[in-house]
């Protein structure tokens, strides 16, 4: 499925070496991450809504602040794209590496934030009540990150992207969270 995705946004994927198609590889990452991660959003912002947990809340926005570290990805990779010019003869492409510093700080961020709700509730605990559809969304939601993980590892390893390994590791990281979130429901 990854090679399908490949081949139909991106003429002549195989030619990585190329500038114009490794902005192209970092567009879709981008893009892919944006849609898959608004959806997932939703999806456990509803179910936090509807169950009362924290926890389910607090990886919707999760999966938000991911929606926005591939916003600063797709830009990346459109800026590192640009040619040389009189300010940049060597041309743009280290602002690749500037977007995948400023991708680390928001994980950073969103981590310490996480940590802080957990906190107050455990000290100020409320029960929760978790439904079927909400077990179900935080299952697909598991297997949808499994899948970014792997398709932004096959577009890092393809174009030597640090910045998308990154972002693989962060959806990994995602899905195992996920999956805690889930053992914990159960």
């Amino acid at each position: 499925m990854i090679n399908r995705l490949v081949r139909l946004f991106i003429q002549d994927c195989d030619n990585v070496t190329d500038p114009a198609v490794r902005e192209k590889y970092g567009v879709l990452s981008g893009a892919v991450g944006i849609v898959l991660n608004l959806l997932l959003s939703a999806g456990k912002f509803f179910a936090g809504v509807v169950t009362g947990s924290i926890a389910i809340t607090a990886d919707a926005f999760n999966n938000l602040s991911d929606a926005g570290s591939s916003v600063v990805t797709l830009v990346g990779f459109k800026l590192a794209g640009k040619p040389a010019d009189e300010k940049h003869p060597f041309g743009h492409a280290r602002i690749e590496y500037l977007s995948g510093v400023i991708v680390s700080f928001i994980v950073l961020f969103l981590g310490l934030q996480l940590g802080m709700t957990s906190v107050q509730k455990i000290l100020a605990p409320q029960p929760a009540d978790f439904s079927a559809l909400a077990l179900g969304i935080l299952g697909v939601s598991v297997l949808i990150k499994l899948w970014q993980c792997f398709f932004y590892r096959s577009v890092g390893r393809t174009i030597h992207s640090d910045t998308v390994f990154a972002t693989s590791s962060d959806s990994r990281n995602d899905a195992i969270a996920t999956t805690v979130v889930l053992l914990g429901a159960l």
